[in-house]
């Protein structure tokens, strides 16, 4: 167990720099952190993502009569998801919280907001690829496998309106919560509750 939490971190640092980095390339200038925020977009990513993955899974598995993808590395659930997406899920939420950093600067606003969730059919495939890359290069193994092969197990292009749903769901619950009062018991409820659910697979 050991070494998977820290295949995990690992991995979690590499993206968290990758995503700062490129969001500061393309802003010009270091983003400054918002501690609360951040935290916040990363438990409800947490939440929403691994809770959807494996309820957009089964979706897929029942109209479908197979399942689109299979965890292997601490497969719960039924392998739709891994025990090990309490720290990499957070770091999509990583991600979320620079891409919104990045659009407010560039006073890009899209209406309604769901709209923005869905570019994760297009940002989820490709962090996904990275994501099996670094773990194949690192640890010799998928990190989650995909059944068909149109893009060589790494994803595939049937996940992206999955990805579309997961997105567009994220995007109104932290678009709500980022116009809340701050209050820390958000984001220790949703992260908590993405535990709660990982414990129960």
């Amino acid at each position: 167990m050991g070494a998977l939490i820290q295949q995990g971190m690992s991995g979690a640092l590499v993206g968290i720099v990758i995503f700062y980095f490129l969001s500061s390339l393309l802003l010009r200038s270091w983003v400054r952190i918002d501690v609360y925020q951040l935290m916040l977009s990363m438990a409800v990513t947490f939440l929403v993502a691994i809770v959807c993955e494996v309820g957009l899974g089964k979706l897929y598995f029942l109209v479908i009569g197979k399942p689109l993808w299979q965890y292997h590395v601490w497969p719960i659930h039924g392998g739709y998801t891994s025990a090990l997406n309490f720290i990499i899920w957070p770091v999509y939420g990583v991600y979320q919280y620079f891409l919104h950093q990045v659009l407010v600067a560039k006073k890009v606003e899209l209406r309604p907001h769901w709209l923005i969730g869905l570019a994760s059919g297009i940002d989820g495939p490709i962090l996904e690829i990275l994501a099996n890359v670094f773990f194949l290069l690192f640890y010799k193994t998928f990190y989650f496998y995909y059944l068909p092969d149109d893009m060589k197990h790494f994803t595939s292009v049937q996940v992206v309106p999955l990805y579309m749903i997961m997105g567009a769901i994220l995007s109104v619950v932290l678009e709500h919560l980022r116009r809340r009062p701050r209050n820390w018991l958000y984001p220790s409820i949703f992260y908590l509750a993405g535990v709660a659910f990982i414990l129960t697979g």
